[in-house]
């Protein structure tokens, strides 16, 4: 066989298993055509970062000196905690009891940027969106698993810099949700 054709084969299947391993069959947002801002990509490797070393924390002591380096590092990264641009996947599209919209959008991997889900929560978050508004008519019209590119607000925190939904500190380490006052969504 050619040597470049050899070569081209075992990159792929090369490419391949890379692929196969990485993603260990987790959802993971397909590449967006669009690149991710800087500032989302920073965020996002703040909670890996932290996730791994929480993970390889030897006590409770250690795992909780994960979340604080990852409350330095997202203050670090997020520049007045708001999102602009960013890109990500609908998790959840729904609606609570008194039919205010609830969004879930997948960053990555277990990280995701949400509404909260119920009004009690919502108090003075002011996260949930109106029916009569023009982001909710607009939601309407998607689907979970749609690409998006959004905008928004986080919600204040002294424990991670920005509001995380968890209640546990493995939830939160593990498989966080950072509360989100969405102001624009759009289909990519």
């Amino acid at each position: 066989m050619n040597i470049a054709i050899k070569t081209a084969a075992v990159c792929g299947v090369g490419a391949l298993l890379i692929g196969v391993v990485a993603g260990r069959g987790n959802s993971a947002p397909p590449p967006p055509s669009v690149p991710v801002p800087y500032d989302q990509s920073g965020f996002i490797r703040s909670i890996s970062t932290a996730k791994t070393a929480y993970k390889a924390a030897t006590n409770q002591l250690a795992a909780g000196g994960a979340r604080n380096s990852r409350k330095q590092a997202i203050c670090n990264v997020l520049q007045g905690q708001s999102a602009t641009g960013w890109i990500g996947k609908i998790a959840q599209l729904s609606s609570n009891g008194d039919g205010k919209g609830v969004i879930s959008i997948e960053l990555a991997p277990d990280v995701h940027v949400a509404t909260w889900n119920n009004a009690l929560s919502d108090m003075g978050s002011r996260t949930l969106i109106e029916p009569t508004s023009s982001l909710f008519k607009s939601l309407a019209g998607m689907k979970r698993g749609d690409m998006v590119k959004f905008s928004g607000s986080f919600t204040s925190s002294d424990v991670d810099c920005v509001r995380e939904q968890s209640v546990t500190l493995d939830g939160s380490m593990t498989d966080p949700v950072f509360t989100m006052r969405f102001s624009s969504v759009a289909k990519l």
